[in-house]
């Protein structure tokens, strides 16, 4: 027999089935009512620490939110956005990222379009790209992840040979910057 088996006999023995069950209530109501001080010192302590915040709060110079008329959202949404002096850093990041993926840029197709009344301008560089479809994804997606204003409009694939691991694409980006 071991040592608990023998030790529990004992115990039945001694204080019956009754005194068992009384004794494993008086331990968790013992444990309880040690640990119910520190319990109260916590809980005022964090009841200490909301009122001082809600003091400060209350001494904060209240600031009237208004709401903001759509011509504010607009200029705030527009605010975002680079300005076109930006483009030729935007150009250059994208040559190093086609560079950085052994991508050849030979010649590009540039538009300015500029909308009368509009507060944004877009800026489209069309390229032919000749590469295996992988490096094409992974540029694709560090431009797009580099510069968070391009969108890419266009990537259309094809393929001379089904042999061929090079695809025959063309790759479409829009920079969009806020307008002057």
């Amino acid at each position: 027999m071991t040592a608990a088996l023998r030790s529990w006999r004992l115990a039945q023995r001694r204080l019956g089935l009754t005194g068992l069950l009384a004794l494993a209530l008086v331990v968790p109501t013992m444990a309880i009512a040690l640990w119910l001080p520190e319990l109260i010192r916590d809980g005022d302590a964090l009841r200490d620490r909301l009122a001082a915040r809600a003091e400060r709060a209350a001494l904060a110079p209240a600031v009237a939110a208004r709401p903001m008329s759509d011509r504010e959202r607009v200029q705030q949404f527009v605010s975002r956005f680079p300005p076109l002096s930006r483009n030729a850093e935007d150009l250059a990041q994208v040559f190093a990222l086609a560079r950085a993926r052994r991508i050849d840029l030979p010649k590009g197709e540039y538009q300015l379009k500029v909308e009368p009344n509009s507060p944004l301008i877009s800026y489209t560089a069309t390229f032919p790209v000749q590469n295996e479809y992988k490096a094409l994804k992974a540029f694709t997606g560090d431009v797009l992840q580099a510069l968070p204003h391009v969108s890419m409009d266009e990537l259309r694939m094809s393929r001379a040979d089904a042999r061929s691991g090079a695809l025959d694409s063309v790759v479409r980006f829009t920079f969009i910057y806020g307008s002057p």
